[in-house]
């Protein structure tokens, strides 16, 4: 940070909006990016003035909900569920599985706290906020959560049971 003159609350500034970024505007890129390979749709895209001088055309710079507000929302939403589903499993398992929450919890609120500006833009605003992103991203959470629950990756898998303890002879 010495050699390149940026403090570190300028780094920290710069690291959080490139997560809000890569997880938002830059994830749609890649799909729009991917739907014009592959499928040969192309979208129809264009830059206005941010001036709202214009009367004629000032609808097209209010602020509309858009589904580039859904994934990172999703993203808060999953960690927060993470946090407390991991807290609450610790709490119920014992001394032991508190080791390996730890690392759990840190990349979970490393996560929370890039999101934090995000967050506070999203909430800041009082009944703003559009009903139809906490919907998306709550229905989104909650199947990555089913299907983060049904695939388990944290779990050993067994090979089944051995069959001299079941009782049965293996000759």
């Amino acid at each position: 940070m010495r050699w390149s003159g940026v403090g570190i609350d300028e780094w920290w500034r710069n690291e959080q909006f490139w997560v809000i970024g890569g997880v938002s505007a830059h994830l749609f890129a890649v799909f729009q990016g991917l739907l014009k390979v592959l499928a040969g749709v192309d979208t129809n895209f264009t830059v206005t003035s941010k001036a709202g001088d214009d009367a004629d055309f000032s609808e097209l710079y209010a602020f509309k909900w858009t589904t580039l507000l859904i994934p990172p929302t999703t993203l808060l939403i999953i960690n927060l569920i993470g946090v407390v589903a991991g807290v609450s499993n610790a709490i119920n398992n014992g001394y032991e599985s508190w080791g390996p929450l730890f690392g759990k919890l840190f990349f979970a609120f490393w996560v929370i706290v890039h999101l934090y500006p995000f967050l506070k833009g999203l909430l800041g605003r009082q009944n703003r906020t559009p009903t139809i992103i906490i919907v998306w991203s709550i229905l989104l959470a909650s199947i990555f959560s089913l299907l983060w629950v049904r695939i388990d990756p944290f779990l050993a898998r067994s090979d089944g049971p051995v069959l001299k303890e079941c009782g049965l002879d293996c000759t």
